[in-house]
């Protein structure tokens, strides 16, 4: 399994340098019509995918950052 989170670090690293070195504009204009199919065809599926993981973490965190128990005094008032 460590290699597969390795993989996914390696690969969000990657596409983190591609969108950072060109627009998405520029991207259309420069990246080569087989890479830009490839890129269509794939992108639903891996943007299902990671939407779904995302909205899994966050809702996680966010339940970890809520509060243990009932009502929270903070600490003012009356």
């Amino acid at each position: 399994m460590a290699d597969v989170a390795q993989q996914l670090l390696e690969a969000m690293e990657s596409l983190d340098d591609v969108a950072y070195s060109l627009t998405a504009d520029e991207a259309v204009q420069e990246l080569d019509e087989a890479t830009l199919q490839v890129f269509w065809r794939d992108w639903p599926r891996i943007q299902s995918w990671a939407g779904s993981l995302w909205r899994q973490l966050n809702d996680e965190l966010a339940e970890m950052a809520s509060p243990a128990g009932g009502d929270v005094d903070t600490g003012g008032g009356d």
